[in-house]
């Protein structure tokens, strides 16, 4: 009696419904890879902000020690080379997706006309920056893609108190944004919006906002109050 081979198979209807599953599994599974994603990105901005905020701390308590005031002055950003402050500050970074670059004398709520620049630390994870251009005018035209683009930016400020002392950059504003105009999560226009690009989680320090709008008066610092040019919203 000779035995009979059985044939190992699929049928339609088994294969339907493997296809069905893997879609589920799929619509389930991509969005959320994509916001651990997202996330991982957010972790990296803010470790950056931690980084650059301990080290202009330290700077400032540095020229209290050696400098002629005896007082904390927090640096003022005055080279003009593309990644200057990266290469000087930190040294080792992702050099393929973060970038510094600068926008010349803004006034920021400093009570001194000795308006110094804006430095802004820019991660940009999906391209590398193009070009050479350090100066910026508000406008991140040296990349393309619009998604997950964060940026810190620094800038020394001057208190009445110092400047009546006879000195300058008592304080500092230091802020993460993200490239984000209508707030839905995703809206990248590769612009730097003060009034709209929201700050990721409590990633910010200005001591422009001890004072209130014409000065006279010390204020407390929330988020928003509407004391500080840079985030005025």
């Amino acid at each position: 009696m000779k035995n009979k081979r059985l044939q190992a198979g699929f049928t339609l209807i088994e294969l339907i419904a493997v296809m069905v599953i893997l879609g589920i599994l799929a619509a389930v599974l991509i969005p959320r890879l994509s916001t651990v994603q997202e996330g991982a990105y957010e972790v990296n901005a803010k470790q950056m902000y931690s980084t650059i905020n301990a080290h202009v701390q330290m700077m400032a308590q540095k020229a209290a020690i050696t400098g002629a005031h005896g007082m904390e002055q927090y640096p003022d950003a005055t080279h003009t080379d593309l990644n200057y402050y990266l290469n000087t500050w930190l040294k080792d970074y992702d050099g393929d997706h973060w970038s510094q670059i600068h926008e010349p004398t803004k006034n920021i709520a400093s009570e001194t006309t000795n308006h110094p620049s804006i430095i802004y630390f820019v991660y940009h994870p999906h391209q590398s920056w193009s070009g050479t251009a350090a100066t910026d005018d508000g406008d991140f035209d040296h990349l393309t893609i619009k998604k997950d683009l964060y940026y810190i930016e620094y800038a020394p400020v001057t208190s009445k108190a110092a400047l009546d002392d006879g000195y300058e950059f008592d304080e500092y504003h230091l802020a993460l944004k993200k490239d984000d105009d209508d707030l839905s999560g995703h809206d990248c226009d590769l612009s730097i919006d003060v009034n709209k690009d929201p700050f990721v989680g409590e990633s910010y320090h200005c001591g422009a906002d001890n004072f209130a709008n014409d000065h006279s008066s010390v204020a407390v610092e929330v988020t928003g109050a509407k004391l500080c040019n840079r985030h005025n919203y």
